[in-house]
C-alpha cells in the first residue's frame, strides 16, 4: 500500500481510526530512532525513547496545529524525550580504553584497507558524539545524519537558528579536539 501523506493518516486517527497510526510510525520511525540514538547512545534505550515518543505524539496528536510537518513535531518530542532521559541518567561517557586503537583492529578476512580505514573513521566520529553533551548530539544528529536545516532544526529545538550555527559550530570543535586527543593517545599505545 502507498503511504498516502502524514496529513491524510493524522485526520484518520482524530476521527477515530487508531489503526491509521502505525502508518505514521511505519513511517518515521527510523529516524526517530536514529535521533534517539545518537543522543543516548544505547540500542535498548533509544527504542524505549522512539516507543515513549511515538506514545506521547498518539496522545497528544489533538494537539498537533498542523503549522509544521508532523515529522518536525515528532522529532521535537523525540529530541526532548532523549534529552530529558540522558540528563536524569546522567551517563557516563566511553574512556579511550573503550576505544578500538587503530584500523588495523577493523581489518577483518573479507574488508579491504579502504573499507577498515573507513570503519576506523567513524568509529572516531562515534567516540567524539558520545563524549560531547546530549544537546550537541542531537544538533549534530539533526544536522549531519537526517540533514536538516537550521530552520527545521529551529522548529525541533526551539532554539534560534544563529544559536544553531554557533552551537553547531562549538560541538564540531569539540569534536575535532576530542579525535585529535584519541589520536594522540593511539600514537602513544604504538610507541
Amino acid at each position: 500500500m502507498d503511504y498516502k501523506g502524514d496529513i491524510f493518516y493524522i485526520e484518520l486517527i482524530l476521527a477515530g481510526n487508531s489503526n491509521a497510526f502505525r502508518y505514521l510510525v511505519d513511517q518515521h520511525k527510523n529516524k526517530a530512532y536514529n535521533l534517539a540514538f545518537r543522543i543516548c547512545g544505547k540500542h535498548e534505550e533509544a527504542e524505549e525513547l522512539t516507543q515513549d515518543s511515538f506514545l506521547k505524539a498518539y496522545r497528544s496528536l489533538a494537539n498537533f496545529k498542523m503549522n509544521s510537518s508532523f515529522a518536525t513535531w515528532l522529532y521535537r518530542i523525540v529530541y526532548n524525550t532523549a534529552i530529558s532521559h540522558v540528563r536524569v541518567k546522567k551517563k557516563g561517557v566511553l574512556s579511550l580504553e573503550d576505544f578500538p586503537a587503530d584500523a588495523k583492529d577493523f581489518a577483518g578476512i573479507n574488508i579491504s584497507e579502504e573499507e577498515a580505514e573507513r570503519d576506523y573513521r567513524n568509529s572516531l566520529i562515534n567516540f567524539a558524539l558520545q563524549k560531547i553533551n546530549e544537546e550537541e548530539r542531537g544538533l549534530i544528529t539533526l544536522y549531519y545524519y537526517e540533514e536538516l536545516s537550521t530552520e527545521e532544526i529551529s522548529a525541533i529545538c526551539g532554539i534560534s537558528k544563529s544559536n544553531i550555527k554557533v552551537k553547531l559550530f562549538r560541538a564540531r570543535q569539540k569534536m575535532q579536539e576530542i579525535i585529535e586527543n584519541a589520536e594522540k593517545k593511539k600514537l602513544i599505545y604504538h610507541e
